[in-house]
């Protein structure tokens, strides 16, 4: 890894680096190979290989912040600041975002996920609390519990703002997210409902309003300066639930084939599989851990669309597949991953800063389950990789792992040393997206640092072994001819 630190000595080393996606991507225009999903195995073998050199390119303070595709031919990354959302190209020349959309006047936001990856985002307002209730007797308006702003991505587009009131919701709706096209609301009552977002969007927008442009008669700018974003989808009444279920902890998904629903009960520290259709338990479908996490564990709906369930323990990630037959549906192991375990690698670890790591460093060390945390376990769709991160602490120090796995087989095909140099932080999260890391930390409250890696390759070293190939070949051929 080669640190990128600002100064006119590291300014020319940084000129004989070059993107390695980017290369990849030009040898699919100029070059005889168009297939990208050739060039994404290529990046695929690089990035769990050993000759490769992550970069550190910035080390900036936002709120929150989501990668994105290219828009075009450049990566972007979105951040979200209070009452902005700003666009930043991932180039190491410029450090000022390339768009900036002011969101609203007397809101803030503060969170940012997808709700189709890689085609539409979904920007939440801070929560408010419910008023007293002689307040709401005497008159007062109905709160607005969340605001929420879609926008579709690669480009920028603005599709909507809706407001999440008790009105249209209930007086027990205490939050609400969008994802995968549905909207759902939260209640007190541990009910969660689920609606179509894209009928709304059709029956309750009442008018289109286009970023950087005028949306009404007094010259507002949708995007900016004062009134930010309008609330263009009014919603009169409650419109129908596709499904709704009761469950602790608001903690529900869907997925499976055939359709399923995973559910936390109110009654139990552990999470059921229940058939879709018609709600009935699937063998093997309570899910529970060896060991008591005093963290809560989690599950899930695995994001490669392989149908899979992600089980995350304290110290155990497990990747269970359905299975039916004329009996019903059952669920089984895929296979297990140990984050404790003592397993030898041959990985060669570097620092941040290029520096190799002598003492081999596993990722699934034996210590104490207080002594490592498993923050988050993903997948890159792209390389087809699952990816875990965890922080460890030993007498060396607090240090960050990112492991790459195979993932069919869940075979550990890479581990990359991060620098961690909080010892304690409130949230932790890495992103992998091709062939970029993004690591988001809150160090502190009301602040995120967020630290940005690159793939990249050293031309002089690759130029260097291509002229010693060259050299190595011509004698070889000039033997041949005078045979």
């Amino acid at each position: 890894m080669e640190n990128a630190d600002s100064g006119h000595k590291d300014s020319r080393k940084n000129t004989s680096y070059m993107n390695t996606l980017l290369m990849l991507t030009n040898r699919e225009r100029y070059g005889q190979h168009k297939q990208h999903h050739a060039s994404y195995k290529i990046l695929r073998s690089l990035i769990c290989g050993r000759k490769n050199i992550l970069r550190k390119l910035s080390d900036l303070v936002w709120r929150e912040c989501l990668p994105l595709p290219n828009n075009g031919h450049k990566f972007s990354l979105y951040c979200l600041e209070k009452k902005w959302l700003l666009r930043f190209v991932l180039d190491k020349k410029r450090e000022s975002p390339v768009e900036s959309v002011f969101l609203s006047q007397t809101h803030k936001f503060s969170d940012i996920s997808w709700n189709e990856p890689n085609k539409s985002l979904v920007l939440r307002s801070t929560h408010n609390s419910r008023p007293n209730q002689h307040v709401r007797q005497a008159g007062a308006p109905v709160p607005i519990v969340r605001l929420l702003a879609v926008f579709e991505v690669c480009p920028l587009k603005f599709v909507g703002m809706i407001k999440i009131t008790e009105e249209v919701f209930g007086k027990d709706v205490v939050n609400a997210v969008i994802s995968q096209g549905l909207l759902i609301t939260m209640h007190q009552s541990g009910w969660i409902r689920m609606y179509s977002f894209d009928q709304i969007v059709e029956k309750y927008r009442k008018f289109e309003a286009k970023l950087y442009e005028e949306f009404d008669t007094e010259g507002n700018i949708c995007g900016d300066l004062p009134l930010g974003l309008p609330c263009n989808i009014h919603i009169t009444e409650c419109p129908p639930v596709l499904f709704e279920v009761r469950c602790a902890q608001h903690i529900v998904d869907v997925g499976g084939f055939p359709w399923h629903y995973l559910i936390s009960p109110l009654s139990q520290s552990c999470f059921r599989v229940c058939n879709l259709s018609n709600g009935q338990l699937a063998k093997n479908g309570i899910l529970s851990m060896d060991v008591t996490n005093l963290d809560t564990d989690k599950a899930n709906f695995f994001g490669d669309d392989s149908g899979r369930i992600l089980f995350v323990g304290a110290t155990d990630v497990r990747l269970l597949k359905i299975s039916s037959d004329d009996a019903g549906c059952k669920i089984d192991q895929d296979f297990s991953i140990d984050l404790s375990r003592n397993t030898k690698m041959n990985e060669v670890m570097y620092t941040s800063s290029g520096r190799n790591v002598r003492r081999r460093v596993s990722t699934t060390e034996v210590q104490d389950t207080s002594e490592m945390t498993i923050h988050n376990v993903d997948y890159e769709d792209d390389l087809d990789l699952l990816y875990t991160s965890a922080v460890y602490h030993d007498p060396e120090g607090t240090y960050n792992i990112l492991n790459l796995y195979h993932n069919t087989t869940g075979a550990l095909l890479r581990a990359i040393r991060l620098e961690e140099p909080w010892q304690e932080v409130y949230e932790h999260r890495v992103h992998l997206d091709l062939d970029t890391i993004i690591k988001v930390v809150k160090p502190s409250p009301g602040r995120y640092s967020c630290v940005m890696y690159r793939l990249c390759s050293n031309i002089e070293e690759t130029e260097k072994s291509h002229k010693s190939n060259s050299k190595q070949q011509k004698p070889d051929r000039r033997r041949r001819s005078r045979r």
